[in-house]
């Protein structure tokens, strides 16, 4: 394939170029076909390090409400409710009125760590608890078995809306570990899978396609910050100090079975208390990662030549009314103080807890000092290179992802026109998708 005249961008500007690829890869020269991309912007498409690619299109076919009054607006009708968003816990009056719906009904908080359960819900599960924290797997089992492809083709056509052709994504909801595998070799985006520490078997890992890198696992040493079970060192506005959910002894055992087999330990970390722990493992473990990260000891800075990270700038400004109920002493979401010592940082969405959509977490890295050079590698080549995919740049031996502008990408205020993978285009916007 040649892509010729495009504006291709070099990683410091844009320059009109050719653009050559054979079999996925961008290559120093190449046959046709020939695209005429003149007056196109052309650049890498956006890697987002972490994030639901079935949770995602769960949210977008399940009920969205930012508060309770919003919630009965919405159609609550059907064999079963599935909803998120809430912050705040329901009063009893909202309890009442929920528990007359007939049906079950399932409302996660936007952190996804916590959700409530009306009557009916509790009973289908055979639980009596009304709120089920940080293990929700129950639901996933109850709600997910049946839709679990559709929710992954959904999902992944909101990414690719936005320009996202690799997903850093962790997607194991309720289901088998075969079923989930056997959903995502059909990816159309590049997705580096992340599955769970539960009868971990090392045949579940490796390239499923030129696609879908199983290459990941993904555990959790704390909660979160909106269901008070990040783990910190000073104390919520109730006294607690959150939860540890993973010993030292379970981590090391899991970062010595990835690194046996080539995978990387993905290690969720909110929590000042928290991030110190995990690096008390990792920093004899080269190469593995720690999302989130958003209280961390100035000292712990100093420890973490061998560890990579995950963050979210948009969580400092959406989690502003949280932190009025946390005392920390530690740097809050020091991701530029980060960036600028030389930490290995990439930026995602963590959709569906947040878009999923690059502009946003755009937005939110400009006002916390990233430069758009800077903003823009850090939701490309950053991600890719944190764990070993080579794409993310426009250069001879990458992976052919990339997408196309009718203006300048880096201004971070539209989406593309068609997306590539592989080579391949796999989207276009007006709405066909291959």
């Amino acid at each position: 394939m040649i892509i010729k005249g495009a504006l291709v961008w070099s990683g410091k500007e844009f320059v009109q170029k050719d653009l050559f690829v054979e079999n996925g890869e961008f290559v120093e020269k190449s046959s046709e076909p020939v695209i005429d991309a003149k007056g196109y912007f052309l650049v890498p498409g956006f890697v987002d390090s972490h994030a639901h690619v079935v949770g995602t299109g769960f949210s977008k076919l399940s009920v969205q409400f930012n508060d309770w009054d919003e919630l009965f607006e919405r159609d609550l009708t059907g064999e079963v409710v599935v909803g998120r968003g809430w912050f705040e816990e329901p009063d009893g009056s909202v309890v009442e009125r929920l528990d007359r719906i007939e049906v079950p009904v399932f409302l996660i908080r936007r952190c996804g760590h916590k959700a409530f359960l009306n009557k009916k819900a509790m009973e289908v599960l055979g639980v009596e608890e009304r709120y089920l924290v940080e293990n929700l797997e129950k639901i996933y089992e109850y709600v997910f078995k049946e839709k679990m492809a559709e929710f992954y083709r959904v999902g992944e056509e909101e990414f690719l809306k936005h320009g996202v052709t690799f997903v850093q994504s962790d997607d194991l909801y309720g289901v088998s570990v075969e079923r989930l595998l056997s959903i995502i070799k059909h990816s159309r985006i590049r997705l580096f899978e992340k599955l769970k520490p539960k009868d971990l078997k090392p045949e579940h890992f490796g390239d499923l396609n030129e696609r879908v890198h199983v290459k990941g696992v993904k555990v959790f040493m704390d909660g979160s910050l909106g269901a008070k079970t990040a783990l910190i060192s000073g104390e919520y506005d109730d006294g607690t100090q959150g939860v540890q959910l993973l010993t030292e002894e379970r981590l090391e055992e899991l970062s010595r079975f990835c690194d046996e087999h080539d995978l990387i330990l993905n290690v969720h970390a909110i929590g000042d208390r928290a991030v110190s722990l995990v690096l008390d493992v990792l920093e004899r473990h080269r190469g593995h990662r720690i999302i989130h990260a958003q209280f961390v000891q100035e000292k712990d800075l100093q420890r973490v030549k061998n560890t990579t990270f995950s963050v979210q700038p948009h969580f400092f400004f959406e989690d502003q009314p949280l932190l009025k109920k946390v005392k920390v002493n530690a740097l809050h979401y020091p991701f530029y103080t980060m960036f600028k010592a030389g930490i290995s940082i990439s930026f995602s969405s963590d959709s569906p807890v947040s878009p999923c959509d690059p502009k946003y977490i755009a937005e939110h890295a400009l006002k916390m000092g990233f430069s758009r050079e800077e903003t823009f590698y850090l939701m490309t080549e950053a991600g890719a290179g944190q764990v070993g995919i080579k794409t993310g740049k426009i250069e001879a031996g990458y992976r052919a992802d990339f997408c196309l502008y009718e203006r300048n990408t880096l201004l971070f205020e539209d989406d593309p026109v068609a997306v590539f993978v592989e080579g391949e285009k796999i989207y276009e916007k007006n709405g066909s998708s291959h």
